[in-house]
C-alpha cells in the first residue's frame, strides 16, 4: 500500500479554475489515466486544503495552495495515475483546523462534495 500512496502521490497535479459546468469525463491514457472532476463545497464553511493519501500515513500537498475554497463554491480539479487506480483517500482541512477524511472512487464520479456533514463522490446522476 505503502508503494501505491506513495506513486499515486508522485503523479498528482492539479489545474483548477473552470466551474461545475466544465466537468468532464476521464480521459483514458495508454500508460495511465486522467481524472477530472469539481470540488462542490456546499458546505457552510471555507476549505482550507484538500490532500490525498491514506488515514494514519503520507498526505500529498495540498492539491489548492494558492487559494481557499469559499462555502458554497467549487473548482475543477484533474490528476493523473500512472498505476490505473481507483481509490483514494481524500482530506480536506478547513479553516478552523477541522479534518475530514474519505475513501472516494474517482472511475466513478465527476464531483468530489463536502456537505455540513461529510464527504462524498458523485457522477451527477
Amino acid at each position: 500500500m505503502k508503494a501505491f500512496v506513495t506513486g499515486a502521490i508522485a503523479a498528482l497535479t492539479l489545474l483548477a479554475g473552470a466551474s461545475a459546468a466544465s466537468a468532464a469525463e476521464p480521459v483514458r491514457q495508454a500508460d495511465g489515466d486522467y481524472y477530472t472532476f469539481d470540488l462542490v463545497n456546499q458546505s457552510d464553511y471555507t476549505i482550507l486544503t484538500f490532500q490525498t493519501g491514506e488515514p494514519g500515513g503520507t498526505w500529498s500537498r495540498d492539491w489548492m495552495p494558492t487559494r481557499v475554497l469559499e462555502a458554497h463554491d467549487d473548482v475543477a480539479m484533474r490528476f493523473y495515475d500512472s498505476d490505473d487506480a481507483c481509490d483514494y483517500y481524500v482530506k480536506i482541512v478547513f479553516t478552523d483546523g477541522d479534518e475530514w477524511t474519505e475513501r472516494l472512487d474517482f472511475c466513478d464520479l465527476e464531483y468530489v462534495v463536502v456537505t455540513n456533514d461529510g464527504i462524498y463522490g458523485t457522477n451527477g446522476d
